[in-house]
This record gives structure tokens, sequence and C-alpha cells, in this order.
């Protein structure tokens, strides 16, 4: 499982510091993007740009951790193998458990934001049968393409992932040029539960960090290339963050109830034309990431099933196709009944909530793996003290967060432990 040289001894080391940053750069700009000045708004108020400051650290610091991680294997997995290997295969479940709940609630927030910028180009979608209507199509539609076959899922993220950047960098710069920091909200944040609301929204927007950590034993001089990689990637998204939130700032009156922030910003610069743009630029970057999810979210799925934790029927594969059908299936049900059912705010934040449990548990695998296992090929400078700065900021934010979101996620876990209990239980009694 093990590799002492960070990587698989097939892989060539063709990717240098610049391609660390890109891949990291097209994975955290996403959807989030498109809703994070109105939500974080709203949230934290004049403290929108000290959140999102302390979102990036802590992003920060969960990356470096995962890409000490990493380095020791070339299996797939990500923090669900880790927590396996460090802590036993109930610590794997429990995290590739929240890895595919985690999953889940993104797609939907995706699919809230996508919707919303959507009416900008058709206003009958803001109708809400329209809208249940467009989203049932979509998810048909992406479900069936990755039944079909993964190559097909593939080719149409691929399609629908292309021509975000230039928009948005042309939109910092109008930040910039504006000042928007002046006219910054002065709204004060109701308490530390809206703060802790607004650092996980922030958070949200800031998630695909561990694309860096994935392609360690592809980088040459991993050591030093991934972390500089990801601090690189994240200060340039950083900046580009805030002075997107600016333009907000000195564009949009109202921002923190805009459904959709960056094409209002855009529409009082430049006028119809630009609200256009960039609407159509939110879709096409939201309708990538949900494609990519169709594709991805049922073989966390399928591979929790593979190893004997959910029912068998999740791992079956279609005999044709030589697809998870029946997981690509169930993961699309329970997408639909999410994506009409939830608000982008409580979506998020329950997939966020998810996600720090599950980073937080490769922060402490981090330490546990050196004490047992030595040095990893890829070592972090004060890596246990970051670890431990990490997991205290993840759990302070989760204590003073809302109760819905924590309480949601806890009884979401405790349903997918009893599923394995009873899958193991029945398993044990036929053999």
């Amino acid at each position: 499982m093990s590799s002492p040289s960070g990587g698989s001894p097939e892989l060539q080391r063709a990717l240098g510091p610049v391609d660390v940053v890109a891949v990291n750069l097209n994975t955290i700009v996403g959807a989030g993007i498109f809703a994070l000045p109105a939500a974080l708004a709203a949230a934290a108020g004049k403290l929108s740009l000290a959140v999102l400051l302390t979102a990036f650290l802590l992003v920060t610091l969960l990356a470096l951790c995962t890409a000490e991680v990493a380095s020791r294997y070339d299996a797939t997995g990500g923090p669900m193998y880790y927590a396996s290997v460090a802590f036993g295969p109930a610590a794997g479940f429990v995290i590739g458990w929240l890895m595919y709940l985690s999953r889940l609630a993104a797609f939907g927030a995706i699919a809230a934001i996508g919707i919303d910028y959507a009416v900008g180009l058709w206003h009958p979608l803001a109708a809400p049968v329209a809208r249940v209507v467009t989203v049932t199509v979509f998810i048909i539609i992406v479900a069936a393409l990755n039944v079909q076959g993964v190559t097909h899922g593939a080719w149409l993220s691929n399609i629908l992932t292309i021509a975000k950047g230039v928009p948005l960098a042309l939109l910092a710069i109008a930040g910039l040029w504006l000042m928007g920091w002046r006219a910054a909200p002065t709204a004060v944040p109701h308490g530390l539960a809206e703060l802790s609301r607004g650092l996980l929204i922030a958070f949200f927007a800031c998630m695909g960090f561990e694309q860096a950590a994935v392609i360690a034993g592809e980088v040459r001089n991993p050591q030093r290339n991934v972390a500089a990689g990801i601090l690189i990637a994240e200060a340039v998204v950083g900046i580009v963050y805030a002075l997107l939130m600016f333009v907000c700032f000195a564009t949009v009156p109202d921002l923190a109830h805009s459904t959709r922030p960056l094409a209002e910003a855009a529409a009082a610069i430049v006028g119809p034309a630009g609200a256009t743009v960039v609407s159509l630029t939110a879709v096409l970057s939201c309708a990538g990431g949900l494609s990519a999810s169709t594709m991805i979210t049922p073989r966390v799925l399928y591979a929790l099933a593979a190893q004997g934790d959910l029912p068998p029927a999740l791992a079956r594969i279609a005999s044709v196709r030589h697809t998870p059908a029946t997981a690509i299936v169930t993961t699309a049900v329970i997408f639909w009944l999410l994506t009409v059912s939830g608000t982008f705010v409580y979506l998020a934040t329950f997939s966020v909530i998810a996600r720090m449990l599950m980073y937080s548990s490769t922060c402490v695998a981090l330490i546990t793996l050196r004490r047992r296992d030595g040095p990893a090929p890829i070592t972090i400078p004060w890596g246990p003290v970051l670890a431990v700065i990490a997991v205290l900021a993840c759990t302070i934010t989760l204590v003073t967060a809302t109760g819905t979101g924590v309480r949601d996620v806890a009884i979401a876990v405790a349903t997918g432990w009893a599923v394995r209990t009873m899958v193991r239980r029945r398993a044990s009694r036929v053999s």
C-alpha cells in the first residue's frame, strides 16, 4: 500500500509548480464563487473579508496536511483510504460515508446556484415547477450518460467546464478599479452562529484543494512543489475572490439579498450583455460540476458496497456497459430529492460540515502515521502542529455553527452506520 517514493514507479514526474497551481485553480474556482458574495454579506456583514481570509487559511492548513498523508500511498480513495489505514476499516467507512454525504449535498447546492443564474437567461425558470422540471431533466440526462459508460460522463463534464475564467478575471479587475472595499457592508453579524455560517459558506467556495495531493506522484520535486503549488493557488484564489467581493460591494445595492450577485455586478458595469455572459458562465460552470459529480459520487457508494459495508445490490456492475448502474441510479434519485427540497445555504453548510469532519480525520492521520510509520515522502514543516491547529479550528467552527446542520449530519452518519451494521450481520449469518 505504501510507496517509499511517494508515487507509483510507472508514473512520470512531468508536472512542475506551474502545473500544480493550474490544477488547483481550475478545481477550486467552481460554482461556489457565484453565490459567495451575497451569502457571505448576509451572514458576516462588515466582517465578510475577514471571514473569507479565515476560510482560506483553514483550507490551506487542511490542504497541506492532506498533501503529506497522500504522499505515502499510491492507492485511490483519498481520506477514506487514509482513515482506514490509520485507524481501521470502521473509521474508513465513516469517512467514506461522510465523503458521499458531502458530495450529495454539494450537488444540490451547486444546482441551486446554476438555476438562479439560469433565471437570468430565461425568466420562466423562476417558477417553482419550471425549476423542478429543469432539475429532473438534467439529472436524468447526466445519470443516463454515466450509466452508458464513464467516458460519456467525462466527455460531457469536460465540455461544460470550459471558459469560466475570463469573465471572472475581468470582473476581479473591475473590483480593483472601482475600489470596492470602500463600499463594504456595514451590517454587524448577529453572534458567533452567523459568523460560523459565513465561514462554512466561504469554505464551500474554497473546496477542491485536494487535487494537488492526488497528483503528487506525477509532480517533480513534490516535497517542494506540491506545498508551494497549494499555497500559491490559495493565494491567487484568495485575491480573486476578494476582488470579486469588492466589485459586488461597489455595484450591487442590496448584496445580502441578491440571487445572482456577479451577474448584477456585470450588468452594473457593462450593461445587460455583461450579465448574460456571467450568467452563462455560471450555468456552464455549475453544469460541469454537476456532471462530474454525477460521475464520481456513485463510485463512492459503489466502493462502500463493494467492501461489504452497504447492500450488495449497490455494488452490482451492469453486464453490458460495466458501470455501477444501481449506485448511479440510487445516487441520482437522492440528488433529485435534495435539490428540489433544500436551499443553497443549507446544502452548502451540510456539505462543508461533512467535509470538515472528513479532512479533520486526515489531519489526525498525519500525526498517527508520523508516529507509527515515520516521515512521509512529502513532509510538511511543523506538520503535527498545523494538523492540531486545523482540527481545533474545524471543531470551533462546527461547535459554534447552528445546530441544524450538525444535527442532520450526525443523523445521516448514524443511519449509515446502522445500515452497515445490518449488512455485516446478515453477511456473517450467511457465511
